[in-house]
Formats: structure tokens, C-alpha cells, sequence
């Protein structure tokens, strides 16, 4: 099948087309011709001068799928993805049985081929997410993961993130979570003024910096390659920075909602705020900024982490963690911050589909035909496709829009 998307705003500053607007016309997965172009065979599509980007990757997110499919299923979980703008997720193991092995990692890989986007297996970096027994990643990674991690158990065994570094260093990252287990000790929101104001148990932002401290002394000795997740705390990322001066194999990446949000939400007990790491204070929000716009942070994650009412409609010590986000994240962003168009493509595309094993986009003839439109025409965010009930953005507006993603050969 033919497709003539007329009147699109290149924005890939590997292109040569960029900035520019023109027609691009693909035929399968592949662009064929860009230009000023007309055709009796294809279907033709008007961007309207919308921004196309090459396909935005989301580096890490639950799908429900297996083990938690009240909540989400890869299916509405793709459809979601798709409608917030990705062609490309990484699946986290968040679920028994847990993809810690070949046949886990090949389950997410197989269901891919059936799916409107991309998905990609993150398998666990540890046996059942235990954080004591290194899994079978030269297997896995074999098998289709091209990165390692617990999702939000971070590894309190030194000894084997030591283990899980050396061993993965010749062909892949580890990717960890950056809170210390033993100082969050039960929180349920960050520590500080509005804990104390509610009365419920707060985690200290010192757990987040202890934690990244010390996996970046494990990461010097080793040598190997480390992506921290979720930061969430002025001084985490400032030890990122730091690291990362002195040339540590380091990537990171911060959630979009810990730039939307403070911890102010949660003096209404709204439990769609409760998320690991938590929310935290305007300071730690202004730092994120700032380092998302110095190239400090590399990867924005929507963390897109799916619960059903049960689980979250109820008192806020007994609701579970987590915050859906696909739907409205991107769009929610771009109307909050400022971004240049390439830290967007980096932030959003380029390094988390590296971090994936994706191929980088490059919109040229013959490339792959892989793109994230959006528009200044506004959207309410209704009639959502995930099954998630925690998304804060439902019912909300905002000026950008998604308007389509091209993927796999199809308009979405």
C-alpha cells in the first residue's frame, strides 16, 4: 500500500528536509519519494503542517501482560502507546511469570509481530526479580532484550549488581531503579512539608541519592554500563552529572510526570499521584528541568505503570504505586516546557530507541517510514484506550495534539 502524507513539517535534524515542509510519500514501510508530490494510486493523508518526528520510543512501561491483564494487556497497551504518540515501548517484566528467561523474553518478542507498534522485552537483570541470582541474560539477550533491570526493585545486593555489571558489560546495560529499600521503609509519598501536612509516611529524597552514589561507585569499578531510571531528586541528578563529567558509562532518565508534578497533589489524597519514586518538591522539579535541557538527562520515560480501580480507589496507605501516562504525557510536556525540537527528537526518539536496539530515523528517500505527528490543534483527552483507571490526565486539554503515528506501514 501507497500512502502521500501532504504538507509535513520535518523536524529530525538528521534529515535533510529539516524544518522543512513537504510531501512524503511511503510505500510499505519505506519512504519512497519527499517533495513536492501528487499520486493517483496512493492514499493521501494531509499533515496540515503538523511536526513529524521520527517514531517516539518509550524506554520502559508496563503492559499488564502476563500476570496482570485486569489492569492492561498488550494490546490496549499498544493502542494506548500508539495513541500517545510511540511506535516503539519497552516492556518491562512487572508480572509472574517474570521474563527472566528466553521463553520470557520470546513471549513479549512473538506478541510484537501482532501488534500495531513496537514492543520490545526488557527481561530482569535478576531471577525473579529477587535481586540475588543473576538471570539468564546472554540467553535473553539473544533472544530479543536489549536491556536488563528489575524495573522498580532496585538490586540491594551489591555484590550482584557488581556481578550483573561485569557480566553484561561486553553486550548490554543494566538499568536500575534509584531508591534504597532500606530508607524508604514503607513511604508513601516524598518526605518533606506535605507528608507532614497529610500525616502519611514520607521517603526521603537521601534514599534516592544514596542509591545512585552508590551503584556509580559500582559502575567505576566495573566498568561496565549502567542506565539509571525514575530520577526524581535535585541531587540525584546532580550526581548523574557529576558521573557523568568524569565519564562514566552512564545513562538516565526521568519520568514526564515527575517534571508535570510536584507533591502538591497528594495533600488531596488523589491516589493516581502515588507513584515510585514519589512526587517531589518544586526544587527537585526545577533541576530535572534544567538538566532535561543541558543534555544531562537522556532518555524522558512516561513510566506508564497500569492499575484497575480496586487498586487505586481506596484509602491512600492501601492504594497501590504507579500512574498511567500514555495517553496525554507528550502533549502534557510539550504544553509545560519549552523544548528546543531537537531535545525533543534526543529526549524522545534518537536515545531511547538506542538504548532499545532500535535503528535510528532518519526521514530521507529510502528510510524507514516510522514517524510521531503532532499538531498545535488541541485535544481532550477522552475515550482512552488503556484499561488503566489511574491516568490524572483523563478529561484534560491540551494545545498539542497527537495527530497520527506512522508505523509498520499503517496511519494510526
Amino acid at each position: 500500500m501507497q500512502l502521500l502524507i501532504k504538507n509535513a513539517h520535518i523536524v529530525d535534524i538528521n534529515s535533510p528536509y529539516n524544518l522543512q515542509t513537504v510531501d512524503v510519500l511511503i510505500e510499505g514501510d519505506t519512504i519512497t519519494a519527499i517533495g513536492t508530490l501528487s499520486s493517483k494510486t496512493a492514499q493521501v493523508w494531509d499533515a496540515a503542517g503538523a511536526l513529524v518526528y521520527p517514531g517516539m520510543a518509550e524506554l520502559h512501561s508496563d503492559f499488564g501482560e502476563p500476570g496482570n491483564e485486569e489492569s492492561e494487556t498488550l494490546q490496549s497497551g499498544a493502542a494506548a502507546a500508539a495513541a500517545g504518540g510511540f511506535t516503539a515501548a519497552g516492556v518491562v517484566s512487572n508480572g509472574y511469570p517474570y521474563a527472566d528467561n528466553k521463553t520470557g523474553v520470546e513471549f513479549i518478542a512473538n506478541k510484537s509481530d501482532q501488534s500495531p507498534i513496537h514492543l520490545i522485552p526488557i527481561g530482569t537483570a535478576t531471577k525473579g526479580r529477587s535481586g540475588e541470582e543473576l538471570s539468564e541474560m546472554f540467553d535473553m539477550h539473544k533472544h530479543g532484550s536489549p536491556i536488563f533491570g528489575d524495573y522498580k526493585h532496585g538490586i540491594t545486593n551489591a555484590n550482584v549488581l557488581k556481578l550483573a555489571l561485569l557480566y553484561s558489560r561486553s553486550f548490554s546495560r543494566i538499568m536500575v531503579h534509584p531508591e534504597d529499600d532500606n530508607l524508604v521503609a514503607g513511604g508513601k509519598i516524598n518526605e518533606g512539608e506535605t507528608s507532614t501536612f497529610v500525616g502519611l509516611k514520607g521517603t526521603p529524597a537521601l534514599s534516592e541519592y544514596l542509591r545512585i552514589s552508590r551503584d556509580l561507585q559500582l559502575l567505576e569499578y566495573t566498568e561496565g554500563a549502567l542506565h539509571i531510571a525514575s530520577i526524581s531528586t535535585k541531587e540525584g541528578i546532580e550526581a548523574v552529572r557529576a558521573a557523568k563529567a568524569k565519564g562514566f558509562n552512564v545513562t538516565c532518565s526521568v519520568n514526564i510526570h515527575h517534571l508535570l508534578y510536584t507533591d502538591q497533589p497528594v495533600s488531596r489524597y488523589d491516589t493516581s499521584f502515588k507513584v515510585s519514586p514519589p512526587l517531589r518538591t518544586s526544587e527537585d522539579q526545577q533541576a530535572l528541568i534544567a538538566a532535561v535541557i543541558d543534555s544531562t538527562v537522556d532518555c524522558l520515560t512516561v513510566d506508564h505503570l497500569p492499575k484497575d480501580i480496586e487498586q487505586k480507589q481506596c484509602e491512600f496507605d492501601n492504594a497501590a504505586f504507579g500512574m498511567a501516562g500514555f495517553e496525554g504525557a507528550v502533549c502534557h510536556l510539550l504544553d509545560a516546557i519549552d523544548l528546543p525540537p531537537e531535545r525533543v527528537q534526543a529526549l524522545l526518539s534518537t536515545n531511547p530507541r538506542a538504548l532499545l536496539g532500535l535503528p535510528e530515523i532518519c526521514i530521507k528517500e529510502g528510510g524507514v517510514a516510522e514517524f510521531t505527528v503532532i499538531s498545535q490543534e488541541g485535544q481532550d483527552w477522552t475515550g482512552f484506550a488503556s484499561k488503566a483507571f489511574n491516568n490524572p490526565m483523563i478529561g484534560s486539554t491540551t494545545k498539542h495534539a497527537i495527530k497520527a503515528v506512522v508505523v509498520k506501514g499503517s496511519i494510526l
